[in-house]
């Protein structure tokens, strides 16, 4: 078995480690988060290190799930090894960033939706490419690598559409929970209803263009409710948003 060091102990740390369970991987936590990391050892039997540093001295491969406000910090406080391999997940911190903070060891930047790789269907991205990393992410869903830092960036504006998603639709379950449907179909409803499109995404040969036309009938309800949206912006919003994202997370490109 391969050990993970995990450092940060949040949310985005027990997801991975949820969706691994299976895969050849052990994981050694930090101590931060102290009643999360006893659920985890108690559920999946994961270790609790002392410290962040032994986390690291413990660990060839260290996965960061820490706060990207202060994580390249705590980054900088600990002492990496030659041969080591560092994962981050904060999102807006920089490979060249990284790497300052964890060398000798070699950083690799990510992003995925988190939730969704719990049941290894969420995608997960990596730059720069690595087999060791790519191995691992695996077996968390689809794994895309990217060689240069724009591709990457622009791509990693995905992790908060996958969050925004969300809020969507639940927004759609309310509506219909509202309108009389009992909550739990209303959610199966619009899940359902949104994996079969994505579906349609992922094995469809037709141009999407081609998809988007013919799934709208002229003077037919998805002409009717796609033009209510567009006429308050409720679709070039998202760009606008994306936008918005994007230059948080890559201020250079601004």
């Amino acid at each position: 078995m391969t050990k993970i060091g995990v450092l940060g102990v949040g949310s985005l740390a027990e997801y991975l480690i949820r969706g691994a369970q299976g895969s050849p991987y052990d994981f050694i936590v930090s101590p931060r988060g102290v009643e999360r990391a006893k659920t985890l050892a108690a559920r999946y039997g994961v270790k609790i290190a002392a410290s962040n540093q032994a986390v690291v001295d413990q660990t060839d491969m260290v996965l960061v799930c820490l706060p990207a406000a202060e994580g390249l910090e705590i980054l900088r406080g600990l002492v990496f090894r030659q041969g080591q391999s560092v994962l981050s997940t904060m999102a807006g911190a920089g490979l060249g960033p990284l790497q300052a903070a964890c060398a000798p060891a070699v950083g690799f930047c990510s992003m995925m939706p988190g939730f969704a790789n719990a049941f290894q269907a969420g995608p997960s991205l990596l730059f720069p490419p690595d087999p060791a990393w790519q191995r691992f992410l695996s077996h968390l869903g689809p794994v895309h690598e990217f060689d240069a830092q724009e591709p990457f960036e622009t791509a990693a504006v995905f992790g908060a559409m996958s969050g925004a998603s969300m809020f969507l639709m639940r927004q759609l379950a309310d509506w219909y929970s509202a309108h009389g449907l009992p909550p739990k179909t209303a959610q199966r409803l619009v899940a359902e209803t949104f994996r079969g499109n994505a579906e349609v995404l992922l094995q469809a040969s037709e141009p999407l263009e081609d998809i988007v036309r013919g799934v709208t009938t002229p003077g037919g309800i998805t002409e009717a409710l796609v033009s209510t949206l567009r006429a308050q912006n409720a679709l070039g919003a998202w760009e606008d948003a994306m936008d918005k994202v994007l230059a948080r997370m890559s201020p250079d490109r601004v």
